[in-house]
């Protein structure tokens, strides 16, 4: 059935930022609305506290955009009171089979990035034209499973606090948030409780992921509200910076964007980051890394953006980001969106707030909560081929060092050729899998790859989460 279903999908598809991450999604700045009616922000946590959940999830219906027939929800939950923190969430049930289709949780990286941007740019139903009209992404996520975007951690995107403390200064404070919000979502939405639960995301979400997957992970067994976790996928993830870090200079040598004499400097730079790190001392190594790749903290170009000549580290083959993908910030900006999505004049943070109070989590590993969710669950890590900041051999590199109940046996796995039609002359990637695990490497995507490869992508999520396997069709 899944066959016949994949292929009548392509049949009527087919076309005839931050720390290391953040800067990538501040291209696209919101403003606040300069005229019209952006309506009010929509609370729904008192909805949930009083019982009034119908009531609560009629007034969080968007209203469909002109020529779509859409439906999905958005709104406020408040995860915490005393410092009136609250998180932003769209959601779209799936277009085929919504009761019976998985619940697929998207994070953005950064951090500090909002998941507006994977909506926008990446797997959302839209994609946002420069004239501001919507139209149809050929292949969204939105078909097969009920997409639910969350800008997390609080203070990113249309999220927010009144406090400082609000803002979360590890992930255990980023995982307390979004399980509260989780809870209180699936309350609101009851109808999809039962339905198999995915938490994916991408870059600085290979954090945020774990973290949030090993919290329900505990709490499952001791609450009577249960999160029907059965997997989680992380793309391009960054769950382990020190291992990453001692792979740049041979990695970024090998592809020709450092010489010889360059090489030696980033070698020494890294050693000495990766000396702060196993010293505790996270601040001196972030500060160094931004120096040395994002230059967020400094004045003027980073290192990496003096010797390569490019601001761009997402895809190789790119020294800039494409125009297109800031397109959904203004959009987000039009009155009559905000009031649809019910975030009225709320300001938009551009995640630099965010990224202030993690600044000491970016170079802190999440191995072992990584290594508890592949002992438990589906674990799909995924990379484009194209990507420099989290590159395919470095993400290897970490798992080869990683000791897990299947790590002996993916050693020495070997690779699958994967195309998803047996008449394609490309090759969409190459798959590693052991049990529950697969790594999948895409070819001709960066590091947002979704927007690279959309078809690539789609095919990839769905064989992972429905358990179609990797032959051809």
């Amino acid at each position: 059935m899944w066959k016949a279903l994949f292929l009548l999908v392509l049949l009527v598809l087919s076309p005839g930022a931050d720390g290391l991450f953040r800067s990538l999604y501040r291209k696209g700045h919101v403003s606040s609305p300069r005229k019209g009616d952006p309506g009010q922000r929509l609370f729904l946590t008192p909805y949930i506290e009083t019982g009034k959940l119908e009531e609560g999830r009629q007034l969080s219906l968007v209203p469909p955009f002109p020529g779509w027939n859409l439906t999905s929800y958005s709104g406020y939950i408040t995860v915490n009171k005393t410092y009136n923190s609250n998180i932003f969430f769209w959601f779209f049930p799936a277009k085929i089979e919504p009761q019976n289709a998985p619940v697929v949780l998207w994070l953005q990286g950064g951090p500090g990035g909002s998941s507006m941007f994977g909506l926008f740019v990446e797997h959302g139903p839209y994609i946002v034209s420069k004239n501001m009209t919507l139209f149809a992404r050929d292949f969204p996520w939105t078909i097969t499973f009920s997409m639910l975007y969350v800008d997390n951690p609080v203070g990113t995107g249309f999220s927010f606090t009144d406090h400082v403390h609000g803002y979360a200064i590890d992930e255990d404070d980023v995982a307390r948030n979004l399980y509260s919000a989780l809870i209180q979502f699936f309350e609101l939405f009851s109808d999809y409780r039962d339905n198999d639960f995915y938490v994916t995301g991408e870059s600085y979400a290979g954090k945020y992921v774990p973290a949030i997957a090993h919290y329900i992970h505990i709490l499952n067994p001791v609450t009577t509200m249960k999160i029907n976790l059965k997997g989680i996928a992380l793309g391009d993830a960054y769950f382990d910076p020190k291992s990453i870090i001692e792979g740049y200079p041979s990695f970024l040598f090998q592809i020709g964007l450092l010489d010889e004499q360059e090489k030696k400097y980033f070698q020494k730079q890294c050693n000495d980051c990766v000396k702060f790190i196993r010293q505790e001392k996270w601040l001196q190594a972030f500060e160094l890394l931004d120096r040395l790749l994002d230059g967020g903290l400094i004045s003027e170009p980073s290192y990496f953006q003096n010797v390569t000549g490019c601001s761009n580290y997402y895809n190789l083959l790119l020294c800039t980001e494409p125009e297109d993908q800031g397109y959904y910030g203004k959009f987000l900006s039009l009155p009559h969106v905000r009031q649809a999505i019910h975030v009225g004049n709320q300001t938009f943070s551009d995640g630099a707030k965010v990224e202030k109070y993690l600044r000491e989590d970016t170079v802190k590993s999440v191995k072992p909560w990584l290594t508890e969710i592949m002992n438990n669950y589906k674990v799909l890590i995924y990379n484009g081929q194209l990507d420099v900041i989290v590159a395919a051999s470095l993400t290897e590199r970490s798992l080869m060092a990683m000791d897990w109940k299947g790590s002996q046996k993916y050693k020495k796995a070997g690779k699958k050729v994967w195309k998803i039609l047996k008449s394609d002359p490309e090759v969409a990637g190459y798959v590693r899998q052991v049990g529950n695990f697969c790594q999948v490497i895409v070819r001709g995507g960066g590091h947002i790859l979704p927007y690279d490869q959309p078809l690539r992508s789609f095919d990839m999520i769905n064989r992972f989460i429905f358990g179609r396997g990797w032959d051809p069709y």
